[in-house]
């Protein structure tokens, strides 16, 4: 049975802010264990917003290795929800209920955001 668990995993990567307390560091690269644009994980599945701010990324998690850490393999790319829930359904099996948040199509960004 897979995980049902949806939070990020802890980092190991956090420091300390001036007043602010822990502060987790964020990648911009998309294959990143910790990229930016993560919005939610399913055990060994995760969604993210590409970085160029126009679609949806669905991605698997490579086997963890001890020299690189985990990586992240996009399997497929979607701009609308109902495409996004039929590649999650085709890899997973299932529905994960964080898709039913998640506007009908990718509200895409301006450059200059």
């Amino acid at each position: 049975m897979a995980d049902m668990s949806f939070s990020k995993p802890n980092s190991t990567s956090l420091d300390r802010g001036p007043d602010t307390g822990l502060l987790s560091r964020t990648d911009h690269r998309e294959t990143a264990e910790n990229y930016s644009g993560e919005l939610f994980r399913h055990d060994i599945y995760r969604v993210s917003a590409c970085r160029d701010g126009i679609q949806w990324l669905f991605q698997r998690q490579r086997p963890r290795f001890p020299a690189g850490g985990a990586a992240w393999d996009t399997l497929g790319y979607c701009a609308s929800k109902s495409g996004l829930t039929r590649l999650v359904r085709a890899h997973i099996g299932c529905h994960i209920p964080e898709l039913d948040a998640l506007p009908e199509h990718f509200q895409r960004r301006c450059r200059d955001e």
